[in-house]
């Protein structure tokens, strides 16, 4: 009895040598390369993110390489600490390409959205913090653009996430990029006296230029309007009873709506003291 429990214990020894130890070493120095790897893949990110920073890469472009380059590595990490374990890698590389095909028939639509956010990143119709319309419904300023779909933040602070396949094949409007925007305003003056009179007062005649005048003055006193290209006021409609101008101011971006609201109330205390009684100012 004694002998045979010799023998087994001297069996689980040479066991333990022969296979355990390295077994469990190896899965040591696996960890160990997976924790330094990740590491370092971890500090050479930074450096490449200053690198980038410092460089005319569009924000955009920028992230989408970190995160590419990043995965990639993170691949050839697991790679290796697998390789140093001992797992056959060619075994599982054939495994994940075979799974990868699988994945890839059963999510096309995603794989269609993958494609489409490599276009808008090459093609970079817009870019991270510009204001755009997308598909003519989604108005926003665009805070990421990933992978697989585009995030806007609305005026009214709501974040709608929209896939990027559904935005390169629709419209896109980009409100930043050119720099400045027009102010279309449809300013209509009646000669019609406000109250009817008995018998009823003749309408008097509109002073059309100096009516130009007027609404000239309102909209280059404000210091938010470009000078360049200058207001455009020209008479769109014009007939017994009323006229109607289009008044088009350019402005930047940023200070449309409130060069809008601004003009509008300016017109209109400009129009009552001027005696016009009866007037419509309203955005075309």
């Amino acid at each position: 009895m004694v002998p045979r429990m010799t023998e087994t214990l001297d069996f689980a020894k040479h066991a333990a040598s022969v296979y355990l130890l390295p077994l469990g070493l190896r899965i040591v120095l696996a960890l160990a390369l997976f924790w330094i790897g990740r590491l370092l893949a971890r500090g050479l990110m930074r450096g490449l993110d200053r690198g980038l920073a410092k460089s005319a890469l569009d924000i955009s472009l920028r992230k989408f390489l970190k995160d590419v380059i990043y995965a990639v590595m993170l691949v050839a990490i697991v790679i290796a600490s697998l390789d140093l374990v001992g797992v056959k890698t060619t075994a599982v590389v054939a495994v994940l390409g075979a799974a990868g095909l699988a994945i890839g028939l059963a999510l096309q639509s995603s794989l269609s959205n993958f494609a489409a956010g490599v276009m808008l990143i090459v093609l970079r119709p817009y870019k991270v913090t510009d204001v755009v319309m997308l598909g003519g419904k989604y108005l926003g300023r665009v805070d990421a653009i990933k992978v697989f779909h585009t995030i806007l933040i609305t005026d009214d602070n709501r974040e709608v996430t929209i896939p990027n396949n559904q935005i390169i094949t629709g419209a896109i409007e980009n409100y930043t990029v050119l720099g400045r925007r027009r102010v279309d305003l449809v300013v209509t003056v009646s000669t019609a006296p406000a109250v009817v009179a008995t018998p009823p007062a003749p309408m008097r005649p509109l002073d059309l230029a100096s009516l130009k005048t007027l609404l000239q003055e309102v909209v280059l006193a404000d210091d938010r309007v470009l000078a360049a290209p200058p207001p455009a006021i020209a008479i769109a409609e014009a007939t017994a009873a009323s006229v109607k101008l289009v008044v088009r101011p350019w402005t930047t971006h940023e200070t449309h709506s409130a060069v809008a609201a601004s003009t509008i109330e300016r017109a209109r205390d400009a129009l009552t003291a001027q005696g016009h009684e009866t007037f419509t100012i309203a955005l075309a």
